[in-house]
């Protein structure tokens, strides 16, 4: 319940969750879940590639990874390839972690002074994240551009829609980016700011942008447009 038992007793969402909207979300996210096993499966795709990071972002930095090494274009990322999706995922765990510390500390507060430190912890694990994707973004920016201008054999040659999976990794990249805004300014303005005092605010900015990503890369599978190295197949991909 949204309302406290006892007079001064703290309450962090002020509503009463609605069971509809968390039961459509619920299957919503077990349909794409269930739509990304089945591609793993007939597509036989690493399990790595989407699947198997347990935040989203590191698979949106993976991706990109294996698309600069699909078109043959170390040379022309600000970031070697080798250490792109490694320096990214980092970042992605140090924000996770200080997330976890932080959302500890708010658990066992006992005092206001803890509550409002565990919220500040969460919300520099939350701005890590922040800053780490936006650099993430210029880096796309920076590939494309340079390999607009200076095209490898690989990207000029392929039939592989590489550019319009660019396009998806920017769409992707804004969704979480605009995720991870709402979810700092929903800790900065504390319990009783209005972000926190209506269950809208989360499906709209959280959940619902969430499902977007995972949607997208349903339909945009990297198992399928970006092949595996080590399969034949691959070869077609990389001829006109």
């Amino acid at each position: 319940m949204s309302s406290a038992q006892n007079p001064g007793e703290f309450v962090f969402y002020h509503y009463d969750p609605f069971l509809p909207a968390a039961c459509i979300f619920i299957a919503r996210f077990s349909l794409t879940s269930a739509v990304h096993l089945y591609q793993l499966a007939r597509l036989q795709t690493c399990l790595t590639l989407l699947l198997g990071p347990a935040l989203l972002a590191a698979s949106v930095y993976m991706v990109l990874g294996r698309l600069i090494q699909f078109l043959d274009a170390g040379t022309l990322s600000p970031i070697r390839p080798r250490w792109l999706t490694k320096v990214f995922v980092l970042g992605d765990v140090l924000s996770f972690v200080t997330q976890g510390a932080g959302g500890a500390i708010h658990a066992r507060a006992k005092s206001l002074d803890d509550l409002n430190l565990g919220e500040d912890v969460i919300v520099a694990g939350l701005v890590i994240q922040i800053v780490f994707f936006a650099v993430f973004i210029i880096v796309i920016g920076i590939f494309h551009y340079r390999i607009n201008g200076s095209p490898t054999t690989t990207s000029s040659t392929t039939n592989v829609p590489w550019r319009r999976f660019l396009q998806v990794l920017y769409v992707a990249s804004c969704l979480i980016m605009i995720r991870s805004v709402f979810r700092v300014a929903e800790y900065a303005m504390g319990s009783d700011g209005p972000l926190l005092s209506s269950e809208a605010y989360l499906y709209v900015f959280d959940a619902a942008l969430v499902f977007l990503v995972a949607a997208m890369f349903n339909i945009f599978d990297p198992g399928k447009i970006i092949p595996r190295q080590d399969d034949p197949v691959a070869l077609l991909y990389k001829q006109s």
